[in-house]
Order: structure tokens, then C-alpha cells, then sequence
């Protein structure tokens, strides 16, 4: 215990060695509550604010998904995600293994990749739906990849979901047309910033 070691090297230096204790656990708390921090970053997209809803990371990378103040990850209609990978450097075969991986799953399905290969981002969009019958949604998703200052490659990604309950004809009347043209310039150009 503390009290043996203090009442062994005097009084003065007693008072110095709870300093240091007490400073190396502010020290210790600091460090927590940064990473913890780091974590909480919120991002705005089209007015809509994201907040940290779940983090996986591992020595090759890390994901992290955000969404809007009372959704769930069971129950969504708006993510925003940031995956970050260490071992990747090239934004554009990143981009190019989704298209494929795409085409493989979902034959037949159109999809648009496009670039900015001045600042070396890479986008795909397309539009997914879970293969099994029991679940009931329809989903837009886009992808961007860049390279990251830090190493590696930085990829964001946004999406939007839509459920029916009956008949995949409740979709009808979600204006894609219109989301797309408000949305792509918005997700393209955003200078978002890399947790």
C-alpha cells in the first residue's frame, strides 16, 4: 500500500510521491479521454448530422459507421461510414474489385463508377438488396476512395435505405433521379476529414 512506502521515505518526499501519482493518473485519463474523443467525431451530410454508432479496428485498418441521432444499425435509413486501409494503395483497384464484386452478385444490375484523378478519388454508386426473402429493403449506396496522407487508403461511403413492407412496388416512389443529383456532387467534392 501507499501509506507503508510514504511513511518509509519521510515526510517531505511523501507529499512528492502522491504528486506523482496523482499526475500520472490525469496523465492516464487524459490519454483515455483523448482516444475517446477521437472517436466521437460527428460528420454533416446535406444537413444531416452522423454520430459514432459502431467502430471495428484491427493492425490493417479500421471501420467506423455514424448515423443520424435515433437510428439503430438494426433499423437505418441513412449511414455514413469511414474505413480506413493501411495495406491498400491503390483508391482505383479499390474501386475497380467493388464494381466486379458487384457485377458477380448482382448480374445483370447497373452500376456508374467515375474519378477525379487530379486528387486521385475514385467513386462507385449502385443500388443493393438483400439476396434472402425475409428481409425487406432496397439500399443506394456510394463509395469513395482516396489515397491518405497517413498511408494507406481512406475510403467514406454513404447510404440510404429504404424498407417496404408488402411489394417491392413501395419503392416506386422514391425519386433516385432526383437523390442522386443532390447527393453525388455533395459526396464528391466534401472535404471530409479522416478520424
Amino acid at each position: 500500500p501507499l501509506s507503508r512506502f510514504t511513511s518509509r521515505v519521510g515526510g517531505g518526499s511523501a507529499f512528492f510521491v502522491r504528486l506523482l501519482i496523482t499526475m500520472n493518473i490525469r496523465a492516464l485519463l487524459f490519454l483515455l479521454l483523448s482516444a475517446a474523443c477521437s472517436f466521437a467525431q460527428s460528420y454533416e451530410v446535406a444537413g444531416v448530422i452522423f454520430r459514432p454508432a459502431f467502430t471495428n479496428s484491427s493492425d490493417a485498418g479500421y471501420l467506423r459507421e455514424y448515423l443520424p441521432v435515433g437510428q439503430t444499425l438494426d433499423a437505418w435509413t441513412n449511414l455514413f461510414a469511414v474505413r480506413c486501409f493501411r495495406d491498400l494503395d491503390s483508391p482505383k483497384d479499390y474501386i475497380g474489385k467493388m464494381a466486379a464484386d458487384y457485377q458477380q452478385k448482382y448480374p445483370g444490375m447497373k452500376f456508374a463508377t467515375f474519378d477525379q484523378k487530379s486528387k486521385n478519388r475514385f467513386f462507385i454508386d449502385f443500388f443493393a438488396y438483400p439476396l434472402d426473402k425475409k428481409s425487406k429493403f432496397f439500399e443506394w449506396d456510394f463509395f469513395r476512395a482516396q489515397t491518405n496522407a497517413a498511408g494507406g487508403i481512406v475510403v467514406f461511403q454513404y447510404a440510404e435505405r429504404r424498407y417496404r413492407k408488402k411489394s417491392v412496388h413501395e419503392f416506386d416512389t422514391w425519386d433516385i433521379h432526383g437523390m442522386r443529383q443532390q447527393m453525388l456532387p455533395l459526396l464528391m467534392t466534401n472535404e471530409f476529414t479522416i478520424p
